[in-house]
């Protein structure tokens, strides 16, 4: 990992600097498409820092995923709590059976993913029997969105895309789109643009 790299990954940097910068960063859109409660099951693949527990409102059990060791370190010293797992590794199919969640985050995570790694987790998500409901959220090239568009190419992440490029994947995968939004960064100061969508199996 570059120093660049580093440096946009550190969990100061990631919680404090980045929001500064685009203006602001509000999930709340993010987590309303999850549609998650008091019994659910949670995993959160790619969950940095934990900053879903800043929107979480209840649940059965929460765990992350993450492959980063400073960011996991992190989490577990400040979003820890009863029935929460940080894990820091990639999430397998093993994962996914021995937890059987109901409820799955992949908050900016498919532009970290090539194609074929995108599209093989989408299709473990969408096989898996007890998942009922995906969100995911990532950056995103739009039409004439100069200052959002350039913020995403200065991204850690090296495979941002369009909206129809995500959707291909995520039919490709066997997943319906139960909504799909543009959404500013924060609803007032945003400078940035995600695209997010809500996910059932079944497409």
């Amino acid at each position: 990992m570059s120093f660049y790299q580093r440096v946009l990954g550190h969990p100061f940097v990631y919680n404090r600097i980045r929001p500064f910068v685009v203006g602001g960063i509000d999930w709340s859109p993010l987590y309303e498409k999850l549609e998650s409660g008091p019994g659910d099951v949670i995993v959160d693949v790619g969950c940095g820092t934990g900053i879903a527990h800043d929107y979480l409102r209840g649940f059965a059990a929460y765990f992350g995923f993450d492959t980063d060791q400073v960011a996991i370190d992190f989490a577990r010293q400040n979003k820890s709590g009863p029935n929460v797992t940080y894990t820091c590794g990639i999430f397998t199919a093993e994962d996914i059976a021995r937890i059987q969640p109901t409820r799955i985050i992949l908050a900016g995570l498919l532009h970290h993913l090539s194609d074929g790694d995108a599209l093989s987790l989408l299709r473990m998500c969408a096989q898996a029997p007890s998942v009922k409901r995906i969100a995911t959220s990532d950056v995103v090239y739009l039409p004439k969105q100069f200052v959002s568009n350039a913020l995403a190419y200065f991204d850690r992440g090296k495979f941002v895309r369009k909206p129809a490029q995500y959707v291909d994947l995520i039919t490709q995968a066997g997943l319906r789109i139960v909504r799909q939004d543009v959404v500013r960064s924060h609803p007032t100061n945003g400078k940035a643009l995600y695209f997010m969508t809500a996910l059932e199996p079944g497409g």
